[in-house]
């Protein structure tokens, strides 16, 4: 490997290496460096690198045996990091996800909605893996079963958003009334005129400036509780004979408390949390007080 400063070069991304000539060489400081590596490999360099479980070299390759096609898109993401640090490239997703949501929710256009999406987009909300798979299931997911069956009382509040290179999570409260079946959330389920409050977490994996896929995420048991199909206090036979007198599950409750973690209690469903010895000040010791003058206790 040439290793003097090479001012045109931006960045050397290696995917399992059989060896590195000089592991403990200092490179140029504006080169970005970033190594890929199975665990079997059994070595590391000194710069930036990333050590993969479980898998075989050749994980990032789709025409092998060894690709593994979680651990190829971590490692995509990560490159991409890299490159766009290197070539000082910024990427605005927050713009790309907020027009795709505007012709989800507002505009309520699914045929303008899939253009935001690349070729072979998938979405899947995992609790009741609906969704789909390819342009022309996710259309008509989103043309008959989710743009149409969102109730109107359904209201979206973002609690927290984090951007990274090319993924987007929200953590959000999702309201309603459940006046008419809700297919992708309580599919096949009739209207119950219950008020439900949700929190869920969306995933989204941005490819070439639109949308790759959507991962969704919800506590299904909260939603159960409170449309009236699971009660916490119907416990099976087998297990209220070993004591258990109710299932560890909530209610509204656990959406509440993502807004306010005063709002409930925690370790309620905890038998012994209650229980525990007066005074017992747990696993942290106390603090020791600062010695007179230390200077940050004075503020200096």
């Amino acid at each position: 490997m040439y290793l003097k400063p090479q001012p045109h070069l931006a960045a050397l991304i290696a995917y399992y290496p059989t060896t590195i000539a000089k592991p403990q060489h200092k490179y140029p400081p504006h080169l970005e460096l970033q190594c890929h590596l199975a665990a079997k490999q059994g070595f590391v360099p000194t710069f930036q690198n990333y050590v993969y479980q479980g898998v075989d070299v050749g994980f990032a390759e789709h025409d092998l045996d060894e690709f593994d096609k979680v651990t190829a898109s971590l490692a995509w993401t990560r490159t991409l990091s890299a490159l766009r640090k290197a070539f000082k490239i910024e990427v605005d997703l927050e713009k790309i996800w907020e027009e795709h949501t505007m012709l989800e929710f507002a505009t309520k256009n699914a045929a303008a909605t899939m253009k935001t999406m690349v070729e072979e987009p998938y979405v899947n909300h995992v609790p009741t893996l609906t969704g789909g798979v390819g342009q022309k299931d996710l259309f008509v997911f989103y043309r008959d079963y989710f743009i149409p069956k969102n109730p109107p009382s359904m209201k979206i509040k973002l609690v927290s958003r984090t951007i990274g290179v090319d993924r987007m999570v929200d953590e959000m409260i999702i309201s309603f009334k459940h006046t008419q079946e809700v297919p992708w959330m309580l599919p096949d389920v009739p209207p119950t005129d219950k008020v439900v409050h949700v929190a869920l977490v969306s995933v989204v994996c941005i490819r070439g400036g639109k949308l790759y896929h959507e991962h969704i995420y919800w506590d299904q048991a909260s939603v159960l509780v409170q449309v009236g199909l699971l009660d916490p206090k119907l416990v099976p036979d087998a297990m209220k004979s070993k004591g258990l007198k109710r299932l560890p599950v909530y209610g509204s409750e656990t959406a509440a408390k993502v807004l306010d973690e005063s709002s409930h209690p925690s370790n309620d469903l905890i038998s012994s949390w209650k229980n525990r010895p007066k005074g017992d000040p747990g696993a942290l010791p106390s603090r020791p007080k600062p010695a007179a003058g230390d200077s940050k206790a004075n503020g200096s």
